[in-house]
């Protein structure tokens, strides 16, 4: 109440929630928004490798379309720091964080030394699309749509009716993995965009199909096209 009371701009972020357990569905998230919380640590701190990186990831597969209900603009989901910047994740492993923090609607806060970001993860950091889609205005959470030990599909729904996609690869090596559109609610032809690459790809019907290096994710904008 205090920090309301202020007058100031501040944004209150929550720690406590990460101690109530693993399971995401039993902590009280309108009590948290009702605290003034503006963001929230839900789980376990993250580590500067990727097993700790990848299990995050996994913890939000399993739990966000269950967190999606308590994300909005003032309040959000926090799965913890970047650690793109840091050498101790490769160059795929950090575009497959900036686009699951993205789709996830979750806070961009680095954990680095920017006196010595390497130019490949600065380029991460600092692409303007990238960041788009994590600051899109509607502040609608995405969340993991299918899952094998091959590849992932996340998405989120964007203003305007467009909507962003990771394919993410898992695995210990490249796998071609298929977004179906239907499946994320487009029952549309799509353009397609390649946001690491600022590319547009073309029109497609139906799906995608991407070939995805290990522990990478190729990051997609799909604008559905209901005059093809």
């Amino acid at each position: 109440a205090s920090l309301v009371e202020s007058g100031r701009d501040i944004v209150y972020s929550c720690s406590w929630p990460a101690y109530l357990g693993n399971n995401e569905t039993t902590k009280p998230y309108p009590a948290m928004i009702e605290s003034h919380c503006n963001l929230w640590r839900n789980w376990a701190d993250i580590q500067c490798n990727w097993g700790s990186l990848s299990g995050i990831i996994e913890h939000w597969g399993t739990y966000g379309e269950f967190l999606a209900q308590y994300a909005g603009p003032g309040h959000w989901n926090d799965p913890d720091m970047l650690l793109i910047g840091n050498t101790c994740i490769t160059v795929d492993e950090a575009r497959t964080q900036m686009a699951i923090w993205s789709i996830s609607a979750a806070p961009l806060i680095m954990g680095n030394d920017l006196r010595i970001v390497p130019d490949a993860h600065k380029a991460i950091l600092l692409n303007k699309e990238a960041v788009a889609v994590n600051q899109d205005p509607m502040g609608k959470m995405g969340y993991r749509r299918s899952a094998s030990p091959t590849g992932e599909v996340w998405a989120r729904e964007l203003v305007n009716g467009t909507f962003a996609a990771g394919l993410f690869n898992p695995s210990a090596a490249a796998a071609n993995i298929t977004i179906t559109f239907s499946t994320i609610g487009i029952t549309t032809a799509v353009s397609l965009r390649d946001i690491w690459t600022h590319t547009d790809l073309g029109f497609y019907k139906g799906s995608y199909t991407a070939e995805v290096p290990s522990h990478g994710t190729s990051f997609l904008k799909l604008t559905p096209q209901p005059s093809l």
